[in-house]
């Protein structure tokens, strides 16, 4: 982590945890959007995009926002961006579960 970001040993060490929840956020927006848009082609592209791929993966959007935004503002993310971005995290993982896709 970068010196501006960190505060303390404990602060790199919750922006390492949420670094890796939010990459696996990532990897999981990049699976579905690839399922969605090249795993069905007979359906309506972006009807699928709108209804089974944004709306369900908000949550994970939102939180991959969250910390573009701390990292921009140079603020450490502390407990409350590290639920958001491992919350966001879980939730992907169990989005692709149920769709069965993963």
């Amino acid at each position: 982590m970068s010196a501006p970001v960190c505060e303390s040993k404990w602060q790199c060490q919750l922006n390492g945890m949420s670094g890796t929840a939010v990459a696996i956020s990532i990897a999981s927006l990049a699976w579905m959007g690839f399922e969605m848009l090249w795993g069905h082609p007979t359906l309506d592209r972006l009807g699928r995009l709108l209804w089974l791929w944004v709306v369900p993966f908000g949550p994970v959007v939102m939180s991959v926002f969250y910390a573009a935004l701390m990292r921009r503002q140079r603020r450490p993310m502390a407990w409350f961006g590290l639920f958001i971005t491992i919350g966001g995290a879980a939730w992907g993982v169990i989005m692709l579960n149920a769709m069965r896709h993963l």
